[in-house]
């Protein structure tokens, strides 16, 4: 599975349905917590392309919790301040590394593609509502 691709689809989509997988599953994978959930800052890098250089612009606020089960560790690492969020990526991406509960994960997050695909196509459809048609102006 895509780290980032389902990062990026449980944190904007499916932030309850990350949590409640946690709370459904937690109970039959033994994991020690290395971190709990604890807030911090990061510096956002973005490029500046007219004469190609990075630049730091600004801070985020982060949530992020690191669990492990024998040597493989998950770590779960949020924008914002979200405990439970940052504790649920960290068990979903530990399950993907030690291939547990795939099954399920796969299941829900095809159900968040479709509502991120209806997402965009509704965005989408907005913005073409606002396009000029500048052949019609011609006229």
């Amino acid at each position: 599975m895509d780290r980032k691709l389902w990062t990026r689809v449980f944190a904007k989509y499916g932030r309850q349905e990350a949590i409640d997988f946690f709370l459904k599953y937690k109970e039959e994978l033994d994991f020690d917590i290395i971190s709990g959930p604890s807030e911090g800052l990061v510096m956002v890098k973005t490029r500046e392309h007219a004469k190609n250089t990075l630049f730091y612009m600004g801070e985020v606020l982060i949530t992020e919790t690191k669990i492990r089960h024998g040597s493989t560790v998950g770590t779960g690492l949020v924008k914002g301040s979200d405990n439970e969020l940052s504790q649920a990526m960290a068990f979903i991406d530990l399950s993907i590394k030690m291939e547990q509960f795939t099954t399920e994960l796969h299941k829900i997050l095809e159900t968040l593609k479709n509502i991120e695909a209806n997402d965009i196509a509704e965005k989408t459809e907005k913005i073409l509502q606002t396009k000029v048609n500048f052949e019609m102006m011609n006229d």
